[in-house]
Protein backbone atom coordinates (compact mmCIF):
# COMPACT_ATOMS: atom_id res chain seq x y z
CA UNK A 1 0.00 0.00 0.00
CA UNK A 2 2.97 2.32 0.65
CA UNK A 3 4.21 1.74 -2.77
CA UNK A 4 0.88 2.59 -4.34
CA UNK A 5 0.79 6.06 -2.40
CA UNK A 6 4.29 6.97 -2.99
CA UNK A 7 3.98 6.52 -6.96
CA UNK A 8 1.06 5.92 -8.17
CA UNK A 9 -1.45 7.67 -6.42
CA UNK A 10 0.76 10.66 -6.43
CA UNK A 11 0.40 10.99 -10.21
CA UNK A 12 -3.30 10.48 -10.17
CA UNK A 13 -3.94 13.29 -7.78
CA UNK A 14 -1.18 15.35 -8.49
CA UNK A 15 -2.82 18.99 -9.19
CA UNK A 16 -6.18 17.64 -9.34
CA UNK A 17 -8.21 20.70 -8.92
CA UNK A 18 -7.13 21.67 -12.34
CA UNK A 19 -8.13 18.87 -14.36
CA UNK A 20 -10.53 17.02 -12.00
CA UNK A 21 -12.72 15.14 -14.83
CA UNK A 22 -15.94 15.99 -14.35
CA UNK A 23 -17.99 13.64 -16.90
CA UNK A 24 -18.95 10.16 -15.51
CA UNK A 25 -16.93 8.09 -18.76
CA UNK A 26 -13.83 10.18 -17.58
CA UNK A 27 -14.08 9.05 -13.65
CA UNK A 28 -14.52 5.46 -14.74
CA UNK A 29 -11.25 5.56 -16.54
CA UNK A 30 -9.18 6.60 -14.04
CA UNK A 31 -11.01 5.11 -10.60
CA UNK A 32 -9.70 1.42 -11.99
CA UNK A 33 -6.32 1.62 -11.29
CA UNK A 34 -7.37 1.90 -7.25
CA UNK A 35 -9.52 -0.72 -7.86
CA UNK A 36 -6.77 -3.29 -10.01
CA UNK A 37 -3.80 -1.91 -7.29
CA UNK A 38 -6.13 -3.37 -3.89
CA UNK A 39 -7.13 -6.47 -5.42
CA UNK A 40 -4.01 -7.78 -5.70
CA UNK A 41 -3.12 -7.10 -1.54
CA UNK A 42 -2.90 -10.45 -0.41
CA UNK A 43 -5.58 -11.12 1.81
CA UNK A 44 -8.38 -8.84 -0.01
CA UNK A 45 -8.67 -10.19 -3.34
CA UNK A 46 -11.69 -11.45 -2.46
CA UNK A 47 -13.44 -8.47 -1.01
CA UNK A 48 -15.32 -5.85 -3.34
CA UNK A 49 -13.71 -2.78 -4.28
CA UNK A 50 -15.72 -1.05 -1.39
CA UNK A 51 -14.74 -3.67 1.26
CA UNK A 52 -11.43 -3.33 0.24
CA UNK A 53 -11.42 0.33 0.96
CA UNK A 54 -13.14 0.38 3.95
CA UNK A 55 -10.47 -2.13 5.43
CA UNK A 56 -7.36 0.07 3.84
CA UNK A 57 -9.38 3.21 4.87
CA UNK A 58 -8.51 5.47 2.13
CA UNK A 59 -11.06 6.80 0.02
CA UNK A 60 -12.08 6.31 -3.37
CA UNK A 61 -10.01 8.43 -6.04
CA UNK A 62 -12.92 10.91 -7.03
CA UNK A 63 -13.78 11.23 -3.06
CA UNK A 64 -10.13 12.79 -2.80
CA UNK A 65 -10.31 14.91 -5.92
CA UNK A 66 -13.79 16.24 -4.40
CA UNK A 67 -12.19 16.95 -1.04
CA UNK A 68 -8.75 18.84 -2.80
CA UNK A 69 -11.25 20.98 -4.92
CA UNK A 70 -13.19 22.00 -1.62
CA UNK A 71 -9.85 22.57 0.29
CA UNK A 72 -8.68 25.09 -2.56
CA UNK A 73 -11.84 26.95 -2.69
CA UNK A 74 -11.93 27.30 1.05
CA UNK A 75 -8.45 28.55 0.56
CA UNK A 76 -10.04 31.36 -2.20
CA UNK A 77 -12.43 32.18 -0.08
CA UNK A 78 -10.23 33.16 3.10
CA UNK A 79 -7.52 35.01 1.23
CA UNK A 80 -4.92 32.16 1.43
CA UNK A 81 -4.82 31.81 -2.57
CA UNK A 82 -5.47 34.15 -5.22
CA UNK A 83 -8.88 33.95 -6.89
CA UNK A 84 -7.43 34.04 -10.21
CA UNK A 85 -10.81 32.18 -11.32
CA UNK A 86 -13.10 34.70 -10.29
CA UNK A 87 -15.20 32.79 -7.86
CA UNK A 88 -18.15 34.62 -6.24
CA UNK A 89 -18.96 34.08 -2.53
CA UNK A 90 -22.02 34.93 -1.51
CA UNK A 91 -23.46 34.55 2.07
CA UNK A 92 -27.02 33.19 3.01
CA UNK A 93 -28.99 32.74 5.83
CA UNK A 94 -30.72 29.19 4.65
CA UNK A 95 -27.60 27.99 2.86
CA UNK A 96 -24.40 29.44 4.40
CA UNK A 97 -21.75 30.65 1.82
CA UNK A 98 -22.35 29.66 -1.58
CA UNK A 99 -19.43 29.84 -4.36
CA UNK A 100 -20.48 31.03 -8.02
CA UNK A 101 -18.12 30.53 -10.76
CA UNK A 102 -19.39 32.45 -13.61
CA UNK A 103 -18.72 30.98 -16.98
CA UNK A 104 -16.53 32.22 -19.48
CA UNK A 105 -15.34 35.06 -17.48
CA UNK A 106 -11.95 33.21 -16.11
CA UNK A 107 -8.66 33.49 -17.32
CA UNK A 108 -8.20 29.70 -17.40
Amino acid sequence: LLLYKSFVQSHLEYCCPLWSPHLQRDIIQIEPVQISFTAKIQGLSELNYWDRLHRLSPYSLQRRRERYTIILVWKIEHGILPNNVNLNFRDTSRYGTTCIRPFGNSKY
